[in-house]
């Protein structure tokens, strides 16, 4: 039987009280009201662990939890049960740095992008099994976490690592002049160059844009790709080379974007938060987003009312759903298979301070509305 907010244990109410609150304050206007569905827990798992968490997925129910200063490394599955815990040392050829994104394969293996440029390939019990180093440092200097950056297909490991030909992605017209992607094979070690900017993102022009991170999803041979910045997703054919084929606007009721420019000014001030995609989840017939909308400073929400991140899902035949708002304790969404399937939702540790060594992942279901 599917839990409400109302039929849960004693020992998640204060935490779930505060969540279904959130529900229905940290979306813009009143669409909860008007939508076709409504977000119920289905779960709450209580984790152990330690410490600030850099990177996290979630596949076939078996979730990975990553903490940098530490180098640990955590598996659990739906029930909240921990599985396996190893830490690897941040240096040394047994060893990964600064890790920022991670993803999950079926059989349980992981992938774990560090910084530095190394690929490190993890086996089920998060044992070092292999590690790659790219021909050429990483461009991207900021030590954003938990990053989408990388998906397997076949034989080969996709990823955005800019840099290759000592070309700075800070540069103006990066993206317009180079590839998006790196395509390393796993059977040779061999790089190269992969993937073209969509004939419709802003980044074609010729201006000075704040720098973005991509994000990057497959299902199948649909490659779906964004920007963080842009409200556009991009969708590549990856049975034709990797071929462009649509791309998706994201038609966000508002989003705060700072427009590209022909001087790096920057913000002008008019926007207190930009605009951010903040999730991208491919689907067997299309696609998710978790989003923010941002602030401008002309049109800034009183406390109650502050915006808080989005969900809404993209498919072929019928368009957009309506968007849902996520609490606003959400640290990182750790996946999104369909409307039709639970998901899991990592709250922010930092919301619970009296709650030490333990994290809350939400186990959640897409419902009609009554």
């Amino acid at each position: 039987m599917n839990l409400t907010f109302a039929m849960i244990s004693m020992r998640s109410f204060i935490v779930l009280g505060l969540v279904a609150t959130l529900f229905n304050a940290c979306g813009p206007g009143d669409f909860e009201r008007k939508s076709r569905y409504t977000l119920a827990v289905l779960d709450t798992l209580t984790i152990p662990f330690t410490g600030e968490i850099h990177a996290a997925d979630f596949l076939n129910n078996r979730g990975v939890l990553y903490n940098y200063r530490s180098g640990t490394y955590l598996a659990f599955d739906s029930t909240g049960a921990v599985l396996t815990s190893n830490s690897l040392p941040t240096q040394g050829n047994n060893g990964l740095f600064y890790v920022n994104g991670i993803k999950l394969l079926p059989d349980g293996e992981l992938f774990a992008h560090s910084i530095k440029g190394e690929i490190g390939l993890l086996d089920e019990d998060l044992r070092l099994r292999e590690k790659r180093l790219m021909p050429f440092p990483n461009g991207v200097v900021d030590l954003k976490r938990n990053v989408q950056i990388m998906e397997k297909w076949n034989d080969e490991l996709l990823l955005f690592i800019p840099g290759r030909g000592n070309k700075s992605p800070y540069a103006k017209g990066y993206y317009r002049d180079n590839y998006l992607l790196e395509k390393l094979n796993l059977v040779t070690g061999e790089t190269e160059p992969f993937l073209r900017l969509s004939p419709e993102s802003q980044y074609q022009q010729d201006l000075h844009f704040e720098p973005p991170t991509p994000l990057i999803s497959r299902a199948g041979n649909r490659l779906y790709f964004a920007f963080n910045k842009e409200p556009l997703i991009h969708r590549y054919n990856l049975g034709a080379g990797g071929a462009w084929e649509e791309s998706i606007s994201l038609e966000a009721k508002s989003f705060a974007q700072i427009k590209g420019q022909v001087l790096p000014l920057g913000n002008d001030g008019s926007i207190l938060s930009e605009g951010e995609i903040t999730g991208l989840f491919a689907m067997e017939n299309g696609f998710a987003v978790s989003y923010f909308e941002g602030i401008y400073k002309d049109s800034l929400p009183s406390a109650p009312a502050m915006p808080g991140r989005l969900l809404k899902w993209y498919s072929p035949g019928s368009g957009w759903s309506e968007p849902l708002a996520l609490p606003k304790e959400l640290l990182f969404l750790l996946n999104f298979e369909g409307p039709d399937k639970p998901f899991y939702l990592l709250l922010d540790p930092s919301y619970f301070p009296d709650q030490v060594n333990e994290v809350k992942i939400l186990k959640l279901h897409v419902q009609p509305s009554s």
